[in-house]
């Protein structure tokens, strides 16, 4: 994150934020701009759920629970896509919360607020292109080890899928770092061109460009490996399903 930035969140406690409801302004006799605001429902009715559009404008005006809510609605998906692009590892849970830190810096910049996840999805793989690069040079001037999954203990089963899961990301290290982030979007998290080049922030042109080249690649490679002909499977039948 920029060094100018000075915005401060703890995003685990968000995670402790449960039983929440949403409440009208009026029900709380509450003077807002927003009038709308997240309450402990204890005995209350509950109100539909905000909208995205909603949600954006009670996180632009500091709503009691929004940012809860936000964790709430956003986080999986978050925690999702950086485990398909990296594979698993105690890293991931730093850099879901500096996504989150990231989208609070962003947040004035969000233009149409009915996209709140597409805009979180592209703050998440701004941070995925980061990672990704500061790995890249860690590689090269053998400051860490070559990349590879941390070794854990488990049924000779387990050791068998985590040595599939080895290989598949060893392959996904041979790509470019666009290529990659494009693949892993529409194969391993099954988004449409549309939705890939929406969170890459590119054309349409531009992101079919990318997800042709990593397809190629990964197809080149998985065709010579048996463990990974279900990757190769989703390569050729478009990106249905998810890893």
């Amino acid at each position: 994150m920029s060094g100018n930035s000075q915005v401060e969140l703890t995003l685990p406690d968000l995670r402790l934020c449960r039983g929440v409801v949403i409440s009208s302004m009026s029900q709380q006799n509450r003077s807002h701009s927003s009038g709308l605001r997240l309450v402990h429902g204890d005995g209350e009715r509950a109100a539909p759920p905000l909208t995205d559009a909603q949600l954006v404008l009670a996180l632009r005006e500091d709503e009691a629970g929004a940012a809860a809510e936000l964790w709430t609605r956003c986080s999986p998906a978050v925690v999702r896509l950086l485990g398909k692009t990296l594979g698993p590892g105690p890293e991931i849970e730093d850099l879901t919360q500096e996504v989150f830190l990231r989208f609070f810096v962003r947040l004035a910049s969000l233009r149409d607020p009915t996209a709140l996840r597409a805009f979180v999805l592209s703050v998440a793989l701004n941070v995925l292109k980061w990672e990704l690069r500061r790995r890249w040079v860690r590689r090269k001037v053998r400051l860490s080890d070559s990349g590879t999954l941390p070794d854990i203990e488990g049924t000779s089963a387990d050791m068998e899928a985590r040595d599939t899961l080895r290989r598949c990301y060893r392959i996904l290290d041979t790509l470019p770092t666009n290529e990659r982030l494009a693949f892993v979007c529409r194969y391993m998290e099954g988004m449409t061109i549309d939705e890939t080049a929406a969170a890459l922030v590119i054309s349409a042109s531009t992101a079919k460009r990318w997800v042709r080249g990593g397809a190629a690649k990964v197809a080149a490679q998985a065709a010579s490996d048996p463990g990974l002909h279900g990757l190769l499977a989703r390569v050729r039948d478009g990106g249905k399903g998810g890893l």
